[in-house]
């Protein structure tokens, strides 16, 4: 007997505890087959899984979370393969692993330097420090206004203190100085250990991670592409230029060779990361 298997990574589970104690739904959507997707989600601890899914259902998938999100929820796709490129495109935040396939990197808004995991966390949290930052130098500057601006009309003009040009000039000054140092207070941003939450709390997680996983074959009540649809929003896109060049030069080439060599020359097409309407809409 021979056994071949695609071992997940060490930090995967540690990785999957962390977003959820961040109250995110993580699902697992994937092309592979029932029995591989439930092994998977049992040793990473995903409770929702989606399994036997074409590239196309994984963009209508995406589609229709978005569609029914409510209070301002947002849909994340992480993936580095061709066959995630729809996904990453049509979701709120693709994110893409450096490594894996360029198309995909391409589609997403995030790519991730290292073949890591856990960077999906540096990523999230990093963008929660970016966004409460934006806010601080927001409020600082609306207060600093609120301040500025009846000073600069004339506030003090009776009691004999005008304001002087040099004055408003530095004031002017001040302003832009402290947003901007306080913009670059990010430099000093260190992505967490992921080992911290290797605590009590994770070793009571990892008891339960393989109970009550829910697995389903493909995507269920999706039997049409959404209004909107990557398919329908990819002409003129950067991803369609980069398909629609490859298909161009593929075509191309086979044309040549045959009027070369006057014979008949097998096209082989690798339709695993776009299904076949995908393909005929690109061409």
């Amino acid at each position: 007997m021979i056994a071949i298997a695609d071992p997940i990574k060490p930090t995967a589970p540690l990785t999957i505890f962390a977003l959820q104690s961040m109250g995110l739904n993580v699902l697992l959507v994937t092309g592979d087959n029932i029995k591989t997707a439930r092994a998977i989600a049992a040793q990473v601890g995903i409770k929702n899984v989606y399994a036997e899914v074409l590239p196309t259902q994984k963009e209508r998938f995406i589609a229709t979370l978005k569609s029914n999100s409510r209070n301002g929820e947002k849909v994340a796709m992480v993936g580095d393969g061709v066959n995630d490129s729809p996904a990453l495109a049509r979701a709120d935040i693709g994110i893409a692993v450096g490594t894996g396939a360029d198309v995909a990197v391409e589609a997403a808004n995030v790519v991730l330097i290292r073949d890591a995991l856990e960077d999906v966390l540096g990523a999230i949290l990093l963008s929660k420090k970016t966004v409460r930052r934006i806010r601080c130098n927001f409020l600082f500057a609306t207060v600093y206004n609120l301040i500025g601006i009846p000073i600069a009309a004339g506030l003090f003009i009776p009691f004999n203190r005008p304001l002087e040009p040099w004055m408003a000039s530095a004031a002017m000054a001040l302003s832009s100085v402290t947003v901007v140092m306080s913009s670059l207070l990010l430099r000093n941003y260190r992505k967490p250990d992921i080992q911290k939450y290797n605590n009590p709390d994770f070793l009571v997680w990892s008891m339960t991670k393989d109970k009550n996983i829910t697995v389903h074959r493909g995507i269920d009540n999706l039997e049409h592409t959404p209004n909107g649809s990557f398919i329908s929003s990819l002409r003129g896109s950067r991803l369609a230029q980069i398909l629609t060049g490859a298909v161009s030069a593929v075509k191309q080439q086979a044309s040549s060779s045959y009027y070369d060599k006057q014979k008949t020359v097998p096209l082989l097409l690798n339709t695993n990361s776009l299904d076949d309407s995908l393909e005929m809409q690109m061409v």
